[in-house]
């Protein structure tokens, strides 16, 4: 009953927000209820547009079956390039951690429409730079809400403390309550 009710707010705080947003308010967003989804920014960097190769450091290589290539056959982004994509905001419990922490990155969602991965796309496989490794069904993806963290608490999060990148759900999320699947540190995606 109580995932209900909680169910119930996140979903008023939401469509409260998009209202808001909608009738062009100056009183800025309310702030995320926990569990809720709140985007903080459009970004530039969206799917059906080129993508450049990235300048800076890459953090995240997406290879198999994508539509949308920078380099060779794979779709390399470096930070800069993720902080152009949409951007939201979500308050969920660190399962490691056991405290309340307010991410902020991409939905996976959004990364893979950026790389354009076909509907005969069912798999991908994350790989971590400590050779950690986790498949999610596509289907898994869409339904979590899953988020690639690029900041805790709003800062990077530092390679020592599982960034420079990392997944993050809903405390509603099914997957979210397997912290096996909390994978940071991801530096590699292949689609199958």
């Amino acid at each position: 009953m109580q995932r209900i009710a909680r169910f119930a707010l996140a979903a008023l705080a939401v469509l409260a927000l998009a209202a808001c947003q909608r009738a062009g308010s100056q009183a800025g967003p309310a702030p995320a209820a926990a569990g809720a989804i709140k985007q903080l920014s459009a970004g530039t960097l969206v799917a059906g547009k080129p993508l450049a190769a990235p300048r800076g450091k890459v953090v995240l290589t997406l290879s198999g079956a994508i539509g949308a290539r920078n380099r060779g056959g794979a779709l390399a982004l470096d930070l800069a390039s993720l902080h152009r994509m949409r951007t939201v905001q979500l308050v969920a419990t660190e399962p490691f951690l056991k405290r309340k922490v307010t991410f902020t990155g991409v939905l996976v969602s959004d990364l893979l429409a950026l790389a354009k991965v076909p509907a005969s796309a069912t798999q991908v496989h994350m790989h971590a730079l400590d050779d950690y490794q986790v498949d999610f069904k596509l289907t898994d993806v869409a339904a979590s809400r899953m988020l690639l963290a690029t900041k805790a608490d709003g800062k990077p999060i530092p390679v020592g403390k599982a960034g420079p990148i990392r997944i993050v759900f809903p405390d509603d999320a099914t997957l979210g309550r397997n912290s096996d699947l909390w994978i940071w540190s991801v530096n590699q995606m292949r689609l199958h």
